[in-house]
C-alpha cells in the first residue's frame, strides 16, 4: 500500500513540474542601440574620435558613398555575364567600409563575411545577386578595378547598397562619408550632434535611429537597387566630369512622351504615367489644377546626378520617375511653399515630396510606391 502511495506520489509531482514554466534566463545585455549620421556636405574623418568620446558610444565608424560603373562581369573560365557596349556601363550605389568596425552593425549571420572582406573583393546584396544573375565567383569589372564577389547578403547588412567593398578606390573623385554609431541606452542624439559640429562646424545634419531604418546616407530615399528592380537598369556612358549619358536602346524602350492632365505632354518613364495622370487628374477634378503652375514645370526624366553631395548619388529624374512643379519659391535649399492639398494628393498616389529632406528640395515628387 505505502508503495503504490509513494508511486502516486512521485506521477503527481512529475505532473506538477512539466506544467510548470520556468523563467527563460535573462539576456546578458540589450541590444545595442545604433545611429546613422549623414549631411548633404559629408562629414570628415576626424569626426570618429569625437563620436567615440560620447557617453554610452561603443563604436563609431565611418564609410564612404560612391557611385562606381560596372562595366563587365564574367565567371570563372571567362564566361561573360554582363555585354555592354563599349565605354558603357551600368551605375552602381557603392560603399567602402572598414570591415572589421564595420561587421559589428550588420546582423550576426553576416559578421563573418564581412569581417574577412579583403582589397579586390565585394560584398553584394542579395538584389544584386538577382540583377546579375550570379553570386559568389561572379567577378566584376568597375571602372575603378576588378573585384571577387566573396559573399552576397542581405539588404540589411549592406544598408541597401549594391556592394560594399573593403577600400576606398583612388579613382573616387566623388563620394561623400557618412558614420555608424552604436551604444548603450546612455547614446542621446544631442550629444552625437554636439560632437559632429565640434569636428565640421554647424552643418546640416541628420541623426537616424537604425531601429526601423536602414544603416544608410538619407535612410529616407530609397536605396538605388529598387529603382533597377521595379524600372529597370540602364547602361550608361560616365565621363570625366561625373555626367553621363544613357543608352539611347533603353531611353527608347522605357522613356516615353505622353499627355497628363494640367501640365500636357511630359516626358517621363512608361511606368510612371498611371498614377501621374491620377495624381493630377484627382486635382482637375476637385478645382484645384491651379495648384499648379504649368509654365513652372521644369521636367520628368533627365539623366544626371542629385545636386548634393555633387556627383555622387543618381537622381531619380535618371529613371524619368520623378517630376519638378512650381518652382518658383520652391528651391532646392529653400524654404518651401508646396501648398499642402497638392502635397497630400500627389502622396495618395504613391509620390514622395522631397520638401520636408534635410535639404528640402520643394519642387520635387519622386515615385515611393506603386498606388493600391
Amino acid at each position: 500500500m505505502a508503495k503504490r502511495i509513494s508511486a502516486v506520489l512521485a506521477l503527481l509531482l512529475l505532473a506538477q513540474l512539466a506544467a510548470f514554466r520556468f523563467p527563460l534566463p535573462a539576456a546578458a545585455a540589450t541590444d545595442p542601440k545604433m545611429f546613422v549620421i549623414w549631411s548633404p556636405r559629408g562629414i570628415p574623418a576626424s569626426t570618429q574620435r569625437h563620436l567615440e568620446k560620447v557617453e554610452g558610444v561603443r563604436a563609431a565608424t565611418g564609410a564612404l558613398l560612391a557611385t562606381d560603373w560596372l562595366m563587365r562581369s564574367w565567371m570563372p573560365g571567362g564566361h561573360k555575364i554582363d555585354r555592354l557596349p563599349s565605354g558603357y556601363g551600368y551605375p552602381m550605389e557603392v560603399t567602402a567600409v572598414h570591415p572589421g568596425p564595420f561587421s559589428h552593425f550588420v546582423p550576426g549571420q553576416y559578421r563573418d563575411a564581412l569581417r574577412s572582406l579583403r582589397h579586390g573583393e565585394v560584398v553584394i546584396s542579395r538584389r544584386e545577386e538577382r540583377l546579375r544573375g550570379e553570386g559568389v565567383g561572379l567577378k566584376l569589372g568597375f571602372r575603378s578595378g576588378r573585384r571577387d564577389v566573396s559573399a552576397v547578403v542581405s539588404q540589411a547588412a549592406t544598408g541597401g547598397y549594391e556592394a560594399i567593398l573593403a577600400t576606398r578606390p583612388r579613382e573616387w573623385s566623388y563620394r561623400v562619408r557618412f558614420f555608424l554609431v552604436r551604444g548603450s541606452d546612455a547614446v542621446k542624439k544631442k550629444r552625437l550632434r554636439k560632437a559632429v559640429i565640434a569636428a565640421a562646424g554647424n552643418i546640416p545634419l541628420e541623426i537616424r535611429s537604425g531601429k526601423n531604418d536602414l544603416l544608410r546616407y538619407a535612410p529616407s530615399i530609397k536605396p538605388i537597387a529598387s529603382f533597377k528592380s521595379r524600372f529597370g537598369e540602364f547602361p550608361a556612358q560616365p565621363s570625366s566630369s561625373g555626367a553621363f549619358t544613357i543608352h539611347p536602346d533603353w531611353v527608347g524602350s522605357h522613356i516615353r512622351t505622353e499627355s497628363v492632365p494640367i501640365l500636357g505632354n511630359v516626358r517621363c518613364h512608361k511606368k510612371l504615367f498611371r498614377q501621374l495622370r491620377g495624381a493630377l487628374g484627382e486635382l482637375r477634378d476637385k478645382g484645384l489644377g491651379y495648384l499648379i503652375r504649368p509654365d513652372e514645370y521644369a521636367g520628368c526624366y533627365n539623366s544626371r546626378f542629385t545636386a548634393l553631395p555633387p556627383g555622387t548619388r543618381l537622381s531619380r529624374h535618371s529613371w524619368g520617375i520623378a517630376v519638378d512643379v512650381n518652382t518658383e519659391g520652391n528651391g532646392l535649399g529653400q524654404e518651401p511653399h508646396q501648398d499642402p492639398r497638392l502635397v497630400k494628393i500627389m502622396r495618395k498616389w504613391g509620390f514622395v515630396w522631397g520638401g520636408t529632406w534635410l535639404t528640402p528640395d520643394g519642387m520635387h515628387f519622386e515615385w515611393g510606391r506603386f498606388p493600391d
